[in-house]
């Protein structure tokens, strides 16, 4: 009776360890991938006191084609601190003939009265603090593939895909990762811990035999 008692004294102490072993490693990768997570923080924050940030907003073209030539819209925003200096942007409309195109509050187009390709690039100078610029188009179909954004002291490059973005993508929320992965955990320690029992009783079973 002891030695069957010492047995599983010491299995029920193998898979409590391995029970440990498997949290501690969760904490362990978690730990770091957050420390990570700060020094990207810290760097993008020591970067944005002398860049600014642009977003591309309210992009819009009819969800049909029809006879008339279909509307293209999109907002160029300057929500950071800091002047957007020398924008420049370049539009690809795909298999959309373009027929027109206007710009506000400064009209980049007003000298082009024809387009001979689909993609057009042009210059929007600088986009002021908590201003933005808005691009309007009439085309030939209400498709276009993308919008591209650039600047010399832009924080990054800021780009819009229209397949992707405009018909919704799978946002990769650092807080449902962090929920799924310890879900995945907590499921992991149960398997572990269903295998090492049913290990167990076969080992037990062999000893008794």
């Amino acid at each position: 009776m002891e030695s069957k008692s010492a047995k599983y004294t010491f299995w029920g102490a193998v898979l409590a360890a391995v029970i440990s072993g498997a949290i501690g490693l969760y904490i362990h990768l978690d730990g770091q991938e957050e420390e990570k997570e700060i020094a990207i923080k810290n760097a993008a924050a020591e970067k944005s006191k002398d860049t600014a940030r642009l977003t591309i907003s309210n992009v819009y073209v009819p969800p049909i084609n029809t006879l008339q030539q279909s509307s293209f819209f999109a907002q160029i925003n300057n929500n950071s601190l800091n002047i957007a200096k020398d924008i420049s942007v370049k539009i690809n409309f795909g298999e959309a003939s373009i027929s027109s195109c206007e710009t506000i509050p400064i009209n980049a187009f007003k000298d082009d009265t024809s387009f001979e390709t689909s993609i057009v690039s042009f210059s929007v100078g600088d986009i002021q603090i908590r201003d933005s610029f808005y691009i309007y188009c009439l085309l030939s179909s209400p498709i276009f593939e993308s919008i591209l954004v650039t600047g010399p002291n832009l924080f990054s490059n800021e780009k819009y895909i229209y397949k992707t973005t405009a018909r919704g993508t799978i946002n990769d929320n650092s807080g449902f990762i962090k929920f799924f992965k310890v879900i995945a955990t907590i499921v992991a320690v149960i398997f572990i811990g269903y295998f090492t029992i049913a290990i167990l009783s076969l080992l037990n079973k062999k000893f008794d035999a």
